[in-house]
């Protein structure tokens, strides 16, 4: 009898947790089908019906796992300014020399601008909520995490630490701006061309990038 209770808590065990793995991928395939609607239709040209219907779920289902589009929208946005702070965490980690380290910071935002057709770029700076302060707080947040990452960088090589954060958020900016122009344009030179000039705007001036 003892054998027999033992295999019926396990089974039901392995059922709660069979459900749970079933509500996670669901859940992820609603953040995708979300993701791609977002990216075609924008914020506000998006709605729940739709994503619902890409995700191949009941809007009782959908809200189910989220409140409404704020919230869908901002789970789906968040991995991407997850996505790109880590991009620039790995980019200086991984390389030596001042030099080095601003053209890894460059090329890190070309990277995100430029990798999976746009769509990071579109949700992240194309796509504004102005009715939801929360959402732009978010990307704030984001841009500010990367800039104090290059600015631990600088303040390491022996900078003074208000002028490292000033040239931090300056490289910041100037990347990601650089990288939005390249991408709305159609790519018009190769990323690495493009990386380069802007690499020598910040690094040797206007002089450099004749």
């Amino acid at each position: 009898m003892t054998a027999i209770r033992g295999e019926v808590r396990n089974a039901h065990i392995l059922t709660r947790a069979d459900r749970g793995a079933t509500r996670a991928r669901r859940r992820e395939v609603v953040i995708r089908a979300a993701r791609d609607v977002f990216v075609d239709r924008g914020f506000h040209g998006a709605s729940m019906e739709e994503i619902s219907v890409r995700a191949q779920v009941s809007k009782p289902v959908l809200y189910n796992h989220f409140t409404g589009k704020v919230d869908l929208y901002s789970t789906v946005l968040q991995r991407y300014l997850d996505h790109m702070v880590g991009g620039l965490r790995d980019a200086l980690r991984t390389t030596a020399g001042y030099e080095n380290k601003v053209r890894r910071t460059v090329s890190a935002y070309f990277d995100f601008v430029d990798e999976d057709d746009g769509a990071g770029y579109t949700l992240v700076f194309d796509t504004p909520v102005p009715s939801e302060p929360s959402v732009e707080g978010r990307v704030r947040m984001a841009m500010a995490e990367c800039a104090a990452l290059v600015g631990v960088e600088l303040d390491a090589v022996g900078m003074d630490p208000y002028r490292a954060r000033a040239c931090a958020f300056g490289l910041v900016g100037a990347s990601h701006l650089a990288a939005r122009y390249w991408f709305d344009a159609g790519r018009p030179i190769p990323k690495i061309d493009a990386v380069d000039t802007t690499v020598a705007l910040f690094w040797t001036g206007l002089s450099g990038t004749g």
